[in-house]
């Protein structure tokens, strides 16, 4: 029952009861006076309070076009509005067509692109994922590598009507590739680098980033987590890790969904979009400014949110997770 029609019956036991001033039972009930007076002629008038139902307007979309509608997207979601509009027998706009997607639930949203799972992959999670859930993570540092492009993302404005909105922008906007680690007790310095990353700049980078800071914070207790590239498993910086790592741990292909870091490198980038930078070196001061923020209060429940990222991969049968 709706709220009008239960303040109508409201109305009238008040009536029924003796009550018939409107100023009375709109302060008894807290309903405008105005309400009152409408419901209390319907009552003299012997009109029903009920609401009668309205013939509203026609629908313009038959049932068969609005189950047809739900066959095209679950065929192919990529269909746009006006390849929809071609496939169905009645005539309609983007507007009503829009309409409908968004009363059965529907939204046209940008794909999210992930790295590609096999089944090997899958089952390899699941046993990663069981094997460690009894993984002490507070003395784990999570690293990763991360591209960050000057002034990436997309500019909204307050403007009036016919007013210019146009930005200078660089035809080949700087590109900063930054490597850190994080745990629960601190992180490591930022590294940048503008040249090609391999085995020997890796090596160079945890000797000069992670090790001194490690060996400060846990002793020869802490844990590195590093994904599979080909520059952290070569046999040269392998054999560097066995010697000044004290512990590693492995990590399952194309699990970027399970480090934590990646949920850190996007607070980074979100807050980036709210500068502007005019030279990458403003982009590197802002980068360590914000990175410089992060503190070990704000890092804990990054690193220690491992155990539910573990239950979610296990729970969805491997796949990706959402977190």
């Amino acid at each position: 029952m709706k709220a009008q029609e239960k303040n109508r019956i409201r109305i009238k036991e008040l009536f029924d009861a003796g009550i018939t001033k409107a100023t009375e039972i709109s302060r008894r009930l807290t309903i405008p006076e105005r309400t009152v007076y409408r419901v209390l002629k319907s009552i003299s008038d012997k009109k029903s309070l009920t609401h009668k139902k309205g013939a509203g307007r026609p629908q313009i979309l038959h049932k068969s076009d609005r189950n047809r509608i739900i066959a095209l997207v679950q065929h192919n979601p990529r269909i746009t509005l006006n390849e929809c509009r071609a496939k169905l027998s009645t005539p309609v706009g983007k507007s009503t067509l829009s309409e409908e997607m968004k009363r059965r639930g529907l939204q046209y949203r940008q794909v999210v692109r992930i790295p590609a799972l096999s089944q090997l992959h899958i089952t390899k999670r699941i046993e990663w994922c069981k094997r460690m859930r009894s993984q002490n993570w507070s003395k784990v540092f999570f690293t990763d590598e991360c591209s960050i492009w000057m002034n990436s993302g997309k500019i909204y404005v307050w403007t009036k009507k016919g007013q210019p909105i146009n930005l200078p922008t660089f035809k080949h906007p700087a590109k900063l590739h930054i490597w850190g680690g994080i745990s629960v007790m601190g992180k490591t310095n930022l590294k940048f680098f503008t040249e090609n990353f391999n085995q020997e700049r890796y090596k160079t980078v945890l000797n000069e980033c992670l090790i001194q800071e490690g060996n400060a914070l846990y002793g020869n207790q802490w844990v590195l987590q590093e994904d599979n590239s080909p520059i952290h498993t070569g046999n040269a910086a392998k054999a560097w890790k066995q010697e000044f790592v004290p512990h590693q741990i492995d990590w399952p292909s194309n699990s970027p969904d399970l480090n934590p870091i990646e949920n850190l490198w996007a607070v980074l980038k979100k807050r980036l979009l709210k500068k502007r930078f005019n030279s990458s070196n403003e982009l590197k001061e802002a980068i360590l400014e914000i990175w410089n923020t992060f503190d070990p209060e704000f890092l804990k429940p990054f690193c220690l949110s491992m155990d539910k990222r573990i239950r979610l991969c296990i729970k969805g049968g491997g796949k990706k997770i959402n977190y």
